[in-house]
């Protein structure tokens, strides 16, 4: 008991004699508060009265982690704007420059970097982001006549407004331009191919001449070819074209939202096989040939087939009768290999001829969307590379799928439609072939055809502005428009009828694919 007692008083003694030292320490000896770190934006706008030529009403701008974003949502001429701010930081700047809140001009046609310097020397950066109109990149195209024909092009030239979303290293240029499509040049927003002067990149795409304007008149949704292209990546189907959404404004007349396009053509960036000219020698003619199965037989040369399948050329241009005669021989040697008693044989029979790998993944993309067209009639691309089998491809045109049209029986998720086609049956005929397109099917429903709903609903947001401001201009939600099937009244209700449509046919598909 004495010894706890004393235990007890030394504790006390101790800690008196502490609280005596704190007592005694000088105010001057206390550890003074470290410099702030503080270096968020947390306000963010352009005022009306600081950018009158631009603006017609305050902008506010949406903060995140790493990135400030602001919409204009009409077109406007020019980026060039005074941003206000607040800042918990001691020092704003751009690319070193100090900014000034409600002062400093800068051209914001690109994303910009702010950097946010805090009080004890650390920094933090925002990239500024400012969209016009409805956020897409914009085309301002300018001819010196309208353009009126399919044939003849006319003189202009092109801005690229990119609008923060892509590159765009060059944003004027010198072009031709003329009209494009058979059915779609017939309706009121009409298509076009463009034909620039000089090589260029155009947002983000590999630099090349020729361009393609799609727009989609009769595609409420306006993806269809989009979604098309997509899982023809997805699908590893060859030579798939890029594509970007863009608005197009035509002489000072807005024309809605189009797809911009890659030309379908030989090329390093574009179906990357060797290009014959006349001037290639004898030893050349293997390769390269693009041609376009085309029943409306849309090019100076053509040739049909002992089947009477109408092939286009369509390249080399200038094709010399000596590499005619070749591919119209090596076509006919497919088809006569195809339709022979021994066309199932490994190395005898067709294989010896076709790039079965490219039939395979070509047809299911267009079996997939159920595409029209794709029955051997229009736009089935095939080429043939130097010393090498005939290949099919590149996907194209798909604004008559996904059971957007009415005749065929094609606006119904369920039945066969490519499989019916010339040579896509004989292939089907050969149980080896039927194997590989059950194989290929069940590898790719999974990661590559159940996550197609997102994509879809990823696109329809990123065109929730731009759809509104194309049917603004063209009145068609509420209006029959050939071929729909359907005219439901709402933009968000096209997009869905695509998806209820192409959910049934996924599961059709994949349960007669499995039967076969």
């Amino acid at each position: 008991m004495i010894k706890t007692t004393c235990l007890l008083l030394l504790f006390l003694t101790g800690l008196s004699a502490c609280k005596k030292d704190v007592a005694l320490l000088p105010r001057d000896e206390t550890i003074a508060d470290a410099p702030s770190a503080a270096k968020d934006i947390f306000e963010f706008r352009f005022e009306s009265k600081n950018n009158a030529a631009q603006l017609l009403k305050d902008v506010e701008c949406q903060i995140y982690t790493d990135r400030i974003v602001g919409f204009v949502p009409y077109l406007s001429s020019s980026k060039a704007l005074v941003a206000t701010f607040n800042s918990s930081g001691v020092k704003v700047a751009v690319n070193g420059t100090v900014q000034q809140s409600g002062i400093t001009l800068n051209d914001f046609n690109k994303p910009i970097t702010f950097t946010v310097t805090a009080a004890n020397g650390t920094t933090k950066t925002y990239q500024v982001e400012i969209y016009t109109f409805t956020g897409l990149p914009i085309l301002y195209l300018e001819t010196e006549a309208p353009v009126v024909s399919k044939d003849d092009y006319v003189k202009g030239k092109m801005t690229v407004d990119a609008n923060s979303k892509y590159p765009q290293p060059v944003t004027t240029m010198q072009m031709e331009m003329r009209g494009r499509g058979n059915s779609t040049w017939t309706m009121p927003k009409k298509p076009f191919r463009i034909k620039l002067d000089t090589k260029a990149e155009l947002l983000g795409m590999p630099a090349a001449k020729k361009w393609v304007l799609l727009a989609n008149f009769a595609d409420k949704t306006l993806m269809r070819n989009y979604l098309a292209l997509e899982i023809s990546k997805r699908f590893e189907a060859v030579f798939t074209p890029r594509a970007r959404f863009v608005e197009v404004i035509l002489n000072g007349e807005y024309l809605g939202n189009y797809l911009l396009t890659d030309q379908v053509e030989v090329g390093p960036t574009r179906i990357n096989i060797p290009e014959l000219k006349k001037t290639s020698p004898d030893s050349d003619i293997s390769g390269g040939y693009l041609l376009e199965v085309d029943e409306r037989l849309d090019e100076t040369v053509w040739f049909r087939s002992l089947l009477q399948v109408a092939f286009t050329v369509k390249s080399p241009e200038e094709i010399t009768a000596k590499q005619l005669d070749y591919i119209k021989n090596y076509v006919q040697q497919v088809e006569n290999a195809l339709y022979s008693p021994d066309f199932a044989h490994p190395t005898a029979g067709y294989s010896k001829y076709l790039n079965v790998e490219t039939f395979i993944n070509w047809y299911l993309v267009n079996e997939l969307l159920k595409n029209n067209d794709a029955v051997f009639y229009s736009s089935v691309f095939l080429y043939k590379d130097r010393n090498a089998k005939l290949s099919i491809g590149p996907v194209w045109d798909f604004d008559l799928a996904v059971g957007n049209v009415t005749y065929n029986g094609n606006n119904l998720p369920e039945g066969w439609w490519v499989k019916n086609a010339v040579w896509m049956n004989r292939l089907f005929d050969d149980p080896a072939f039927v194997q590989k397109v059950k194989a290929r099917w069940n590898l790719l429903k999974g990661a590559q055809v159940a996550t197609l709903y997102d994509f879809i609903n990823k696109t329809a947001e990123e065109l929730k502005n731009s759809q509104r401001e194309n049917f603004n201009k063209w009145e068609l939600l509420y209006n029959y428009t050939w071929p729909n099937t359907v005219s439901l009244g709402s933009y968000d209700s096209e997009v869905q009828y695509m998806k209820d449509w192409l959910s049934k046919r996924i599961k059709w598909m994949d349960t007669e694919i499995n039967k076969l």
